[in-house]
């Protein structure tokens, strides 16, 4: 049988063309360079080399057999490193559920700090409603999170990865675009495109935002989606108010404005996790997205 210090004795000798230079690229001794050969041979029962006290050359049949087993040892190669990054959490795969308004600023960043730090981890995303993100998570469907919200179950771990200000998005001839700032007081029956009851935590904050300021805007449509809403503030359909992040989308009718009601009103998002996943890429990548996170502090 084979055996790959053989291997690599033959493809030395056939690349250097030279036992002496072999020897010394091995780091052995001549004789035993010889020997590994001339066992090769002997178990394939074919000459590989011919050798005269000139010169070492291939015979047709160890041509091929060089191609062959550079290559099998090449694939060796890749076998070992490969195996070597998986067992130190280089390599493999992690699965990151979210929902939609990470994906605005906060994500996208993340991933292209990871891709270039961790060029061999494969990350596959999916965007889950917040409770089915909860369970994806709890379940083991998935590896890391990002959520409206940490479950009280003990084996989840968070972190907070975005706290954000809610801003007012108003289309750009309101007149209420001529203020540095908005207060809650200035949406007084002003028509106001809320997020829907399915968009829950938006839902809540916003409402009790409202009440807790005794205004009364006229709630014209609800819409889940902070994308839709800001195309309906395009055309002039209301006001709305959406996280900061959201102002990366540009759009020809829409500008922003601080939202200044007198105390903290923001969007917090959590990374989430179980603190016994035995996936070595996601604790490689959960670490630098920590570390990485209190820099961007």
């Amino acid at each position: 049988m084979l055996n790959m210090n053989q291997l690599r004795c033959f493809v030395t000798v056939a690349t250097e063309l030279n036992f002496r230079r072999a020897a010394h690229t091995l780091n052995m001794s001549q004789p035993p360079l010889t020997r590994q050969i001339q066992l090769l041979e002997y178990q394939l029962n074919v000459k590989l080399i011919d050798r005269s006290t000139r010169s070492v050359s291939l015979t047709a049949a160890g041509k091929i057999f060089y191609r062959e087993a550079s290559k099998l040892l090449e694939h060796i190669h890749q076998v070992e490193q490969i195996t070597k990054r998986i067992a130190n959490g280089e390599e493999g795969s992690v699965s990151l559920g979210f929902v939609a308004n990470a994906f605005y600023q906060y994500l996208p960043r993340t991933l292209a700090m990871l891709r270039d730090e961790h060029p061999y981890i494969k990350i596959s995303l999916l965007q889950l409603s917040t409770y089915d993100l909860l369970e994806s998570v709890y379940s083991q469907q998935t590896d890391l999170g990002i959520s409206r919200i940490v479950p009280t179950r003990s084996i989840i771990e968070s972190h907070v990865c975005i706290h954000e200000p809610f801003i007012a998005a108003l289309p750009k001839d309101h007149p209420l675009t001529s203020h540095s700032k908005i207060r809650l007081e200035d949406l007084e029956n002003q028509s106001v495109i809320m997020y829907s009851v399915s968009w829950k935590p938006f839902y809540d904050l916003l409402t009790q935002a409202f009440d807790r300021a005794d205004v009364k805007p006229n709630y014209v449509l609800y819409e889940s989606s902070t994308v839709n809403i800001l195309s309906l503030v395009n055309v002039n359909f209301g006001v709305a108010l959406v996280p900061q992040s959201a102002s990366t989308f540009k759009l020809d009718n829409v500008v922003y404005r601080e939202l200044d009601c007198g105390y903290p009103l923001d969007n917090i998002l959590y990374f989430i996790w179980r603190r016994d996943n035995n996936n070595e890429a996601f604790h490689m990548i959960l670490q630098k997205i920590l570390a990485q996170d209190a820099s961007w502090r």
